[in-house]
């Protein structure tokens, strides 16, 4: 049966690549990535019957409504979001993929205390976590939802391959949870279609704007975009770890569309750069992703003006001009979302440290009253 066909594949790679990062014995495969195409692959060679399994007539289906391409993308992202997700291991030096309901341990803190005890991942014990029964249920959901907006709006399918060719993170899906808190968060009827505005905004702004960046600075502003800081404090340890996939109560945590909508903050603003090439910034005009006229961009703390030749200057690992900030800190219950993102300096974001932006400009505003009545002009 291809359901139980599938649920080996997912489990055999897991046990040839997990090695021992979730407290397991096996130390061989420990530099092996978990390849979701090979799985992709080995279930669209398999002829689907229209009177198979519930899972066969879904692919069927899709077989017969989707582009090649479109079919093959959809399904390796939605094995991906699924049936999988990638934790940090118990090292805290790297993450790795693993499917939702083989257990595992994990790093959590005690009660009171930032000591890292272990902690299992497994369903019942971890929101995340999922039996294959359910994340089978939502693959089957997910296909069966991608034909119909399909057949309804064959844009659809352009959408997905944009998606995918302008990809920021490995399998960028069209689905996400509309309520992340949600225990378990991972069940079928928490899963919504979120290819929104933002993601149609990207789809134009990414190929222009990666035109004129450096790998070093795209991926930067990738990795703070999708990625956590690495912790070694909080609820879920973590390396870099893809911010929808710690748990909800981190304060790191931000869903994808939240992601997307930093992504787009952080390129509306950075068209806005001082200095920054003036045919891409007329480009993003004349396509109406930013507003003709727009003053430049400045460090909210400073309100100096930020020029793009010194943040794409290749400058020194941890002693950047320019960086991205919350104006309410994520440690003080901020969201990582675009309307709480910006650049500053790095003077701003010394000056700002765990103050939001409107605590910060009140105790700049104070400072400077105290200097006037101290040392009045004369």
């Amino acid at each position: 049966m291809l359901e139980q066909e599938l649920k080996t594949l997912l489990e055999q790679e897991e046990s040839e690549t997990v090695s021992d990062a979730f407290g397991g014995q096996k130390t061989d495969g420990g530099t092996k990535s978990y390849s979701v195409p090979k799985i992709r692959d080995v279930i669209l060679a398999k002829q689907f019957l229209q009177n198979g399994t519930q899972l066969e007539r879904a692919l069927a289906t899709a077989r017969a409504a989707l582009p090649t391409k479109v079919l093959k993308l959809v399904v390796g992202n939605l094995i991906r979001f699924s049936f999988l997700i990638e934790l940090t291991n118990l090292k805290v030096g790297s993450t790795k993929m693993k499917t939702r309901w083989i257990p595992g341990d994990i790093l959590m803190p005690q009660p009171g205390s930032f000591e890292p005890v272990r902690g299992k991942f497994m369903p019942g014990n971890d929101p995340r976590a999922s039996s294959f029964e359910t994340c089978l249920e939502i693959f089957r959901k997910c296909i069966t939802d991608v034909v119909a907006r399909y057949q309804a709006d064959q844009s659809v399918g352009d959408r997905i391959v944009q998606l995918d060719s302008s990809s920021s993170v490995p399998y960028e899906s069209v689905f996400d949870y509309a309520n992340p808190a949600l225990n378990p968060v991972h069940v079928p009827e928490n899963v919504i279609w979120v290819l929104n505005g933002d993601v149609d905004w990207l789809l134009k702004a990414r190929p222009m704007i990666k035109s004129v960046l450096g790998k070093k600075l795209l991926d930067k502003i990738q990795t703070k975009t999708y990625k956590t800081d690495r912790a070694l404090t909080g609820k879920d340890k973590t390396n870099r770890a893809k911010r929808w996939e710690v748990l909800a109560d981190d304060f790191q945590h931000a869903t994808l569309t939240e992601c997307w909508s930093v992504e787009r903050k952080l390129y509306e603003d950075l068209v806005c750069f001082e200095n920054f090439p003036v045919v891409t910034r007329t480009a993003f005009e004349a396509a109406g992703l930013i507003v003709p006229g727009l003053s430049a961009t400045r460090c909210p703390v400073t309100h100096e003006v930020l020029a793009f030749d010194k943040l794409a200057g290749d400058p020194v690992h941890g002693k950047a001009e320019y960086q991205v900030g919350h104006k309410h800190p994520l440690k003080r219950a901020g969201r990582h979302r675009g309307d709480n993102v910006c650049w500053q300096s790095a003077d701003g974001n010394r000056i700002q440290g765990d103050l939001t932006i409107e605590e910060t400009n009140q105790l700049l505003d104070g400072i400077f009253e105290r200097k006037k009545e101290l040392f009045p002009t004369t």
